[in-house]
């Protein structure tokens, strides 16, 4: 298991386990803080809002993605400048039946799709339109899968608040009759279920779209450098070149997440 995974799920454990030690002290009883209906308004509810905000076949793939929250990151810029600068020696030699060979042994479908284009001879505007539609079409696939957890985030508090006035309105009701007997339940249920959303938002569903933000920015940055290697390739520059020119890029690209590097690479090859 990698650090950085390692890092990721101790990180949950420690947060669940510092919120259950909390409870613990403050509570005579912690275990008034398990309510199942409760749970089921909340987590019920959030479910029924998404289902109806969103197409079902983009939720299930998304529910997916709920496992980010321990998983590393899986980026490494510096393998990508690897191969790049394989195939740019290749290239610059002019070893083109070994580029062949190689692009078929190739895992990586968007540098082997770009290479393959500029083996082909097609122009540098296609190439690179073709570049930036495959990082435009990543990062709106990305953001839906963001947007599906954020809307979670905001629906878990207000079913919160609906359960806790489902609460009250039972226990007016059970005063109104005269019974004090189920006054303590309808009490509970309405406290717990703001608790639940809260706590469902900000633990678990905020978190899973910050760790998908963060993959996406970084995917978007590996793409960027990918298009720029490939374009540097055609434009026939030499290894070394190549090799300054991208470890530049991850450095800037590393302080300026913020851009968009896919339009500014754009601005950059497309004359």
């Amino acid at each position: 298991m990698k650090l950085s995974n390692i890092a990721n799920f101790a990180g949950v454990i420690t947060g669940v386990l510092f919120l259950v030690f909390a409870i613990g002290l403050s509570a005579n009883n912690p275990m008034v803080f398990v309510n199942l209906p409760g749970l089921l308004i909340v987590f019920g509810g959030t479910l029924t809002a998404v289902l109806v905000s969103y197409p079902l076949k983009d939720i299930i793939p998304a529910l997916k993605q709920a496992r980010i929250i321990t998983a590393p990151q899986n980026t490494d810029l510096y393998e990508d400048i690897k191969r790049i600068l394989h195939f740019s020696s290749l290239w610059f030699r002019q070893r083109f039946g070994q580029i062949d060979a190689d692009l078929e042994k190739l895992d990586d479908t968007y540098l082997q799709q770009g290479l393959q284009m500029v083996r082909d001879r097609q122009p540098n505007e296609d190439v690179m339109s073709y570049l930036n539609w495959k990082i435009s079409q990543m990062r709106a696939k990305e953001t839906a899968v963001i947007n599906i957890f954020r809307s979670m985030a905001t629906f878990a508090p207000a079913f919160g608040m609906v359960g806790s006035l489902v609460g009250l309105v039972n226990m007016l009701q059970e005063i109104e009759q005269g019974g004090l007997s189920s006054i303590s339940a309808d009490m509970a249920v309405a406290l717990v279920t703001t608790f639940y959303g809260l706590l469902l938002a900000n633990l678990l569903f905020k978190p899973i779209a910050t760790k998908l933000e963060q993959r996406r920015n970084q995917k978007v940055i590996q793409l960027t450098m990918i298009a720029e290697g490939i374009a540097l390739i055609q434009q026939q520059r030499t290894p070394s070149a190549i090799r300054d020119i991208l470890m530049n890029f991850i450095q800037e690209q590393t302080a300026e997440n913020n851009k968009n590097p896919a339009q500014k690479l754009l601005a950059k090859y497309s004359t």
